[in-house]
Parts: structure tokens; sequence; C-alpha cells
């Protein structure tokens, strides 16, 4: 594994976010930047086999030409953007597989967030889905207007989870080798058909103190988490980890998944959900990750 971030950019106005957020992790950890653009001519280079019937040999030359020149207005376009004595990389192909492939020789991925209209979701939702599922790296999503421009305060949303577990520590180990200060969030629900840690006896049968004592002292023991980095509060979900965030003034929330569980929401509903409403920028976490 390579000592790196990638940042893989579609050359959209979101771009620029992802390299910035990217170069504020770089300058704190010393790890080197990499950006990726991934040139999606896959069609052209296609065309004799989708075309067979009707293919001529004269079409090859102008269609290997548009490749070329894709190729060169991206390698001015990575020019431009990147900062100086940045390393830039172009692939031809498929951006998902093409992202994929070097995003598992680094340490980490920042890609631009899923967005919140469903023509951004569909625009980018592809890579990092298929990144998060493969559970292979740490992905970092930031929105376009809301880079990671500073590292003050971490905070990780934790439960009694291996996921929450890996959040916390690599939340830990980030605010550690960057002096940034670590949180631990978890949201306490009292709504029929919770369950509160650790117990897991109706919490609609309990009192709330009782709750509240039970999910800390649980935390404290399982997690190691200090008592004076846990923050406990009411609240459902991703909604109050947001709240939650603001409130606290967090620049990165950190959350863990299961990725590579064979449910099929195996990234977890809260992790999904974050991906389209957090405009903070959010690093997902795999429960397997390496510190």
């Amino acid at each position: 594994m390579k000592e790196g971030i990638l940042a893989a950019v579609d050359l959209s106005s979101s771009s620029q976010s992802v390299i910035q957020s990217a170069t504020t992790l770089s300058e704190r950890l010393g790890w080197p930047v990499t950006v990726l653009h991934v040139v999606e001519d896959s069609y052209l280079k296609g065309a004799p086999r989708r075309f067979s019937a009707v293919w001529e040999e004269r079409y090859r030359a102008p269609l290997e030409e548009a490749s070329r020149v894709l190729e060169e207005l991206t390698r001015r376009a990575l020019a431009a953007l990147a900062p100086e004595g940045t390393e830039t990389l172009i692939h031809h192909g498929n951006p998902v597989r093409e992202v994929a492939g070097e995003a598992i020789q680094r340490r980490l991925a920042v890609l631009a967030s899923e967005g919140r209209s469903p023509l951004e979701r569909v625009a980018r939702g592809g890579v990092s889905h298929y990144l998060l599922h493969r559970g292979e790296v740490p992905v970092l999503l930031v929105d376009e207007k809301r880079p990671l421009t500073r590292l003050g305060r971490i905070a990780a949303a934790v439960d009694d989870s291996s996921a929450g577990l890996s959040a916390w520590k690599y939340a830990q180990s980030l605010a550690e080798a960057t002096g940034a200060e670590a949180l631990a969030f978890h949201l306490v629900s009292l709504m029929p058909g919770s369950c509160c840690i650790p117990t897991y006896l109706p919490p609609e049968l309990m009192k709330e103190a009782e709750v509240v004592g039970h999910a800390k002292k649980a935390l404290i023991e399982k997690l190691g988490i200090p008592e004076e980095r846990l923050v406990l509060e009411r609240g459902e979900e991703s909604t109050g980890l947001l709240d939650l965030a603001a409130e606290h003034n967090v620049d990165l929330l950190v959350v863990g998944s299961r990725a590579k569980s064979s449910q099929r929401t195996r990234l977890g509903r809260t992790v999904v959900e974050l991906m389209y409403q957090a405009e903070l920028p959010l690093l997902v976490v795999p429960e397997a990750t390496p510190l």
C-alpha cells in the first residue's frame, strides 16, 4: 500500500473542493496527494465491437483522435487545478473500476459528496458507493461548498458495534497525528423498537436516566472512550449527529461501516443517510481498516 491520498475528480465544480480537502490532510499527515481523473471514453474505444455490423475501418482514426483530445484537455485541466508538485494521473475507461483500482493502493480516498439532487446522485453515486461497499479504504466525502480546510475538532459516531469502535479508533488516531481534538457522539433513542446499550431492553420500559447511564458506562468500558470526550444526547440517527456536529463546531465527522458483511444494508442506514444529508466533510471508515 502506498502511503498517500487519492483525490478522484470529475472536473466538475466540486473538483477544487476535493483537491483542497486532500491537501489539508496531506499537510497535517505528511502523506502525498495523487489527483486522478478518468477519461470515460470506453464508448469510443468499444465502437468497433458495438457497431460491428456497420463498422468501417475509416472510422477508427477519428475516434482515436477524439480520445487523445480528451486526454490532452484533461491534462491541462488537472495542471490548472492541482497544486504545483502534486502527482496527477489520467486513466481511460470506467471511472468506478479505475478509481477503485488506485484507491485500494492508498491510505485514503477523497471524493465529492453524493449531492442532494437526483442528478447529482446519479453522476457521483456510482464511484463512492462502489468504494464504500468494497470496504477496502476509508473514503472522505466532501461537499462542494464546504471542503475540509482545517482539523481542529474531529468527531466519531459511536455505538457498541465493531463499526462504532473502528470509527472511534480511527478518529482518535487521526486526531493524535494532526493535533486535533477527538470527540465521540452517541445518540440515545427512546423510541419504540429502539434498543439501548448494552441491555437491549425496550427503552420505553426504562427511565431515560437509566438508558443514558447504561449507554455511557458501556461505551466507556467497551470502546475505551474517556468520559470527557463522550457526548451523549437524545436524538435519532443522522439528523441528531449533524445537529451535534454543528453544536460542537466539528470539522470532520467519522462514521464506521460494516462494508464486507452480507446484509443488504451493509453500509448501515445512518451512513447512507449521512452521505446524502451531510454538508460537513464525512469520513466513512470500514470496520477492518488498519490504523
